[in-house]
């Protein structure tokens, strides 16, 4: 690792940093992506080979859990920036963060569909929702994961930070309709409709590998999804309550399919 102390803002790959931060489609078209936290920090000590460049603010590593992370990457033949605490800021995507953030390339998508269930999320927007589902689909037991084309970037700064370190351990498949989806898996398809369906805690469901679709935050899921889908399905709240966040909804659904699951199995 080679340690320089930046001190400028026109530093070339502090500026290619804050061009990733604001501009996600840029981290879509150059295969590369921010990763803030001693948390992904410490997932990527597993995946050294995707790391281009660390950044920390300075001082930084005086914390004990920053220089193990450090300690464990020292090996790699790439540069480890440290910045004042200003430019620092102007990389990260929270404030008061741990103190460092990693440049890394991010994983080649998947193009096989493979079997188990599947999460597909149609053009859920927000970033921290998108993350957090990705989050609780792998709590939940499913590690792959279709994205529409409307949905926000994935390996996106915001959307990592989110995922809390979950996207090393998910497979992600994009460009593939959710019919093609469908039908190349062979799974029921489960739409979660805050407009309307059938009580989901009270419907047959998830027998099979299933397709659980979640939509966009204002709109919902798309038409597209309602006639693709096998049953679609609410969860049954309080009137006072008007409807729940999408990935609020996404954890209840997923986490019925594998209490489902575990009773099923212990049977």
């Amino acid at each position: 690792m080679i340690r320089v102390r930046a001190t400028s803002g026109a530093n070339e790959s502090l500026k290619r940093a804050r061009r990733l931060l604001k501009y996600p489609r840029l981290c879509r078209r150059t295969g590369t992506t921010l990763a803030e936290g001693l948390h992904l920090a410490g997932e990527l000590c597993k995946h050294p080979e995707l790391i281009r460049t660390i950044f920390i603010r300075e001082g930084a590593d005086r914390n004990h859990e920053l220089r193990a992370v450090l300690g464990k990457l020292e090996h790699l033949n790439i540069y480890l920036l440290e910045l004042p605490a200003a430019h620092f800021a102007s990389i990260c995507p929270v404030e008061n963060g741990a103190g460092i953030v990693c440049e890394i390339s991010t994983p080649v998508p998947q193009e096989q569909v493979g079997h188990g269930d599947i999460v597909f999320l149609d053009g859920v927007s927000d970033p921290g929702n998108a993350g957090s589902i990705i989050r609780l689909s792998l709590a939940a037991g499913v590690s792959t994961i279709a994205v529409s084309d409307q949905c926000a970037y994935i390996w996106g700064p915001k959307v990592l930070r989110a995922g809390m370190g979950a996207h090393f351990f998910c497979r992600f498949i994009f460009g593939k309709s959710l019919k093609s989806i469908k039908e190349e898996s062979g799974n029921q398809c489960l739409v979660a409709d805050a407009r309307g369906g059938k009580d989901l805690f009270a419907e047959n469901w998830g027998e099979r590998p299933t397709i659980w679709v979640f939509g966009n935050e204002g709109a919902g899921v798309s038409q597209d999804s309602l006639q693709n889908s096998d049953k679609t399905l609410l969860i049954p709240i309080d009137r006072r309550v008007e409807s729940l966040n999408v990935a609020s909804a996404a954890s209840v659904c997923l986490f019925e399919q594998r209490r489902r699951r575990l009773l099923k199995s212990a049977t």
